[in-house]
């Protein structure tokens, strides 16, 4: 038995050792009583904080240097889906802007409002006359479907409607109406985000034909957006006696942002100095709402 007493500890040692147990149990009790209480404060000063992008204060920023000393007349807004914004800039005294052919939208838009509103779908007829119109920007399309419609000032019914007060039809030449960057991101938001007058159906016909408009004319607001993101537009070119009226209208999706946008122009030399203008536009919109 003297080997098996010889393996078994000493009392005192034993009584030591779990002394010391309890007095370092009651330690850590301790640092932790101490701590918890200001743990957040801890985590605060660990973790830095992220700094929150204000978008509307940056991209606004970054037209108005694009902007300067620009002898052009200039409106474009935005509508940031992601973020739930509306961001406008008027680089004009012009209180309205000519349409050009961007009008072709509102005419689809009130041609599908009223089909919807009589209960009644658009005709192979019509829907062959509104792809030509959108896709190919087609005039003679424009205007067989205005007259089908009651003639030239029907989409000011559309106008009504969703509260586009700074928007009128031309009765005399429909590419001469007068709108707003405002008021074409109010049309836009309607056929690319909830719309109380059309339906999912006539959104998705607009999207469609908005997003397979020919390659000539796939300029302006699809600028500096990767081949990745969902595009459709709609632009208008038509020379003035001040100089080239040049627009482009639509709506941009991808992972990183979506928005729709509109820009107008009017007065610049060449119809390639409105396109670029617009591009370089473009091209800083989709970068700082990409961030």
């Amino acid at each position: 038995m003297r080997g098996l007493r010889s393996r078994e500890e000493n009392p005192k040692k034993k009584k030591m050792k779990w002394l010391s147990l309890a007095i370092a149990a009651i330690f850590t009790v301790g640092i932790i009583a101490i701590v918890w209480p200001h743990h957040k404060e801890i985590m605060r000063t660990i973790t830095p904080k992220m700094k929150k992008i204000d978008y509307k204060k940056n991209l606004t920023q970054s037209w108005q240097k694009s902007l300067k000393g620009e002898k052009v007349n200039v409106d474009i807004a935005v509508y940031d889906q992601k973020h739930k914004q509306l961001i406008t800039l008027r680089d004009s005294n012009q209180d309205t802007f000519p349409t050009a052919s961007v009008v072709k939208v509102s005419v689809l838009a009130n041609l599908l409002s009223q089909h919807e509103a009589a209960n009644e779908t658009l005709t192979d007829n019509q829907q062959t006359l509104a792809t030509a119109m959108i896709e190919d920007s087609d005039n003679d399309a424009t205007t067989n479907l205005l007259y089908q419609m009651g003639g030239y000032a029907a989409p000011d019914d559309l106008f009504n409607a969703l509260s586009m007060n700074d928007s009128k039809m031309d009765v005399a030449a429909w590419g001469s109406s007068t709108t707003t960057a405002p008021d074409q991101v109010t049309l836009l938001r309607n056929i690319f985000y909830r719309s109380n007058i059309l339906s999912s159906n006539s959104q998705q016909f607009a999207q469609k034909l908005m997003s397979q408009v020919e390659p000539s004319q796939r300029w302006g607001i699809t600028a500096g957006v990767p081949s990745d993101a969902k595009m459709a537009l709609k632009n208008g070119w038509l020379p003035d006696d001040d100089g080239w009226i040049v627009n482009s209208i639509g709506h941009i999706k991808n992972k990183q942002a979506d928005y729709v946008i509109a820009v107008l122009t009017n007065g610049s030399d060449t119809e390639e100095d409105g396109i670029n203008l617009i591009e370089k536009l473009s091209k800083q919109t989709y970068r700082e709402l990409a961030k």
